[in-house]
Order: structure tokens, then C-alpha cells, then sequence
């Protein structure tokens, strides 16, 4: 079994096992790292594979990482998950505990990946395979010691998906005794229920957690913590719980895309936005329907047709 998916990987990328060795070595430091803003302001650095690492991860995720568990609270990065479906989990509580991890994916060390691989892969892979798996899978940012996760690279959501499976198992568990609803949305944790004063217990639960898993090693981001009730809007993966548990774009987004479809409908839209308005009105669609055929009644179905129909 030693050396399995090397030989693997040669199969496959068609490559001598010295230049797929190579390959293995190298991934860490073949990353192309950028940074985007974020809209609370500072900056988010997105780190993508060179083309090479990311034809073995994307192979790793179609032939190994299937393998790996995935809690049912995890609702990003799954086969028909979305960020409706996760406020919508939500829609019928009234209170709301919302938590934030910092530095989520870069907190996923490859001494975790190790961990959680050889629990689920042993059987399959040696120790060796198992270390390249982890190798393949992380960067090694600048100034850093350890190899670790990082968005933008294929493989980082549904690693880290599985790598949470034991904290999620333990929250749910916790959650379910008390009818309090728990789902995780990569980094953004959703608790709700309909009895008032759980915020504290929620709390300390979600501490204690962190505390007992084996890995990975998390830290809230306190700033972004929120409890709130029907007296304020309740807002879940930037969706809208409203007082009738009904979903909603929110106000603001509502009138960002009235604004955008006006001035495409009068030939003023920048062509450069014209992918964020099909993305916004593709949620809309999903998420509140009758906001879109309002729009449609609004600016007529052709408008939105030609919208909708734009290729680059």
C-alpha cells in the first residue's frame, strides 16, 4: 500500500512517479495569493493552486475526499445546500445566536489533516500517501510555519467541511436535548429556538466544543457575535428572516437591484456589472420569488429576459 497515490496520480496526470514526486513537493509554494475587499472593510486574501496542484486536488476530490464524512448541520459546499436552505432551517424560531470563526480556513493545519485522514483513510492509504494527501491540500503562507488550508483552493471547502464533522456532531447533539436548531455555513454558526434566554447556554456550548474537539484549533471572532429576536431584523447568510418566518432579500438589496435593472433597461449599466445583476436576480429568484415577478411587472418579462440571457 506504500506510495498508492503516487502511483495513482501517475495513472492519471500521465506523469513518471519522480515528476509526480516533484509535483507533491512543490504544491505548497505554488500559489498564486491575491487579496479581495471585504464589504466590513480590511481585505481577504484568496490564495489559487497553480494548475498542476489543482488537477491533484480536484482528482483527490472526485476519488478520496468522497470518502470522508460531512456533518448534516454543514450546509455549505453540499450537494443541493445553499445559503437558503440554511436560513431557512431558522425561519420558524424566534431568537437568533449567530457566531463568526476568525481566520477559518488558515486555522485547518495539515497536522489536522493528517489526524482526520488517517481516522477515515487508513485502511485505504499509508502514513506516506496520507502526508502527501495533506501536503497537496495546503499552502504554505508567507512567514508561516505549518502548512495549512486557504480559500480559493478547490479542496479547502470540503476539507474543511469533514474536518468540522466531530465539532459539529457535538454541538448538534447538544442542540437537539434542547430543541434549539444548530447549522454551520462554513465559518458562520446559526443557532436558533423559541424559548428566549438560551443566548448564555448557546455560549458556553459552543466554547466548550471548541475546548474538547482533538482538532482543528478555533477562535471565535467576538466582534461578529450577535443574539437578536423578532424585535430587530433577523438576518441568517445574508437572508432575511422575516416576523411571519417567511424569507426575504431585505430592503436594501431590493432597491440595489430595482436601481441596477433601471439603468440597464435605459442603456446606462455599466457592461462590467452586468454578471452581479444575473447573480443578484438568480437569487432573487430563489429566495423570494414574488420580488421577481414584482420586477418583471416592474420593467416588463423581456427586460428581465435579455438580463438574464447576457453571456460574456
Amino acid at each position: 500500500m506504500t506510495r498508492r497515490l503516487v502511483e495513482q496520480l501517475h495513472q492519471e496526470l500521465g506523469l513518471s512517479e519522480a515528476q509526480v514526486m516533484r509535483l507533491i513537493a512543490r504544491s505548497p509554494h505554488t500559489y498564486k495569493v491575491y487579496t479581495i475587499p471585504k464589504k466590513t472593510g480590511g481585505v481577504r486574501v484568496i490564495a489559487q493552486p497553480a494548475k498542476e496542484t489543482k488537477a491533484m486536488q480536484y482528482w483527490l476530490i472526485e476519488n478520496v475526499f468522497n470518502l470522508l464524512p460531512i456533518h448534516a448541520s454543514a450546509t455549505a459546499y453540499n450537494k443541493g445546500a445553499s445559503i437558503k436552505m440554511n436560513a431557512y432551517a431558522h425561519a420558524k424560531n424566534s431568537y437568533l445566536s449567530k457566531f463568526d470563526f476568525k481566520d477559518f480556513f488558515t486555522s485547518i493545519k495539515a497536522p489536522d489533516l493528517r489526524e482526520h485522514l488517517t481516522r477515515h483513510l487508513n485502511d485505504a492509504y499509508s502514513v506516506e500517501d496520507i502526508a502527501f494527501i495533506a501536503r497537496i491540500s495546503c499552502i504554505l503562507l508567507k512567514g508561516a510555519r505549518e502548512l495549512c488550508l486557504s480559500i480559493g483552493a478547490p479542496s479547502s471547502p470540503l476539507l474543511s467541511n469533514s474536518v468540522m464533522y466531530d465539532f459539529d456532531e457535538l454541538l448538534h447533539s447538544w442542540c437537539k436535548k434542547r430543541k434549539i436548531v444548530y447549522t454551520r455555513y462554513a465559518d458562520d454558526l446559526t443557532f436558533s429556538s423559541n424559548k428566549s434566554g438560551t443566548a448564555e447556554d448557546i455560549e458556553i456550548a459552543l466554547k466548550g466544543a471548541i475546548r474538547q474537539i482533538l482538532y482543528p484549533r478555533l477562535r471565535i471572532n467576538n466582534k461578529k457575535t450577535i443574539h437578536l429576536s423578532k424585535k430587530s431584523q433577523r438576518r441568517v447568510t445574508g437572508i432575511v428572516i422575516n416576523n411571519e418566518g417567511q424569507l426575504s432579500l431585505g430592503r436594501d438589496k431590493k432597491r440595489l437591484i430595482s436601481a441596477l435593472i433601471h439603468k440597464f433597461s435605459i442603456g446606462n449599466l455599466d457592461p462590467e456589472l452586468h454578471p452581479k445583476l444575473q447573480g443578484l436576480l438568480g437569487f432573487a429568484l430563489d429566495v423570494e420569488p414574488l420580488f421577481f415577478n414584482n420586477m418583471k411587472d416592474k420593467y416588463g418579462a423581456a427586460v428581465l429576459d435579455m438580463i438574464m440571457r447576457i453571456r460574456k
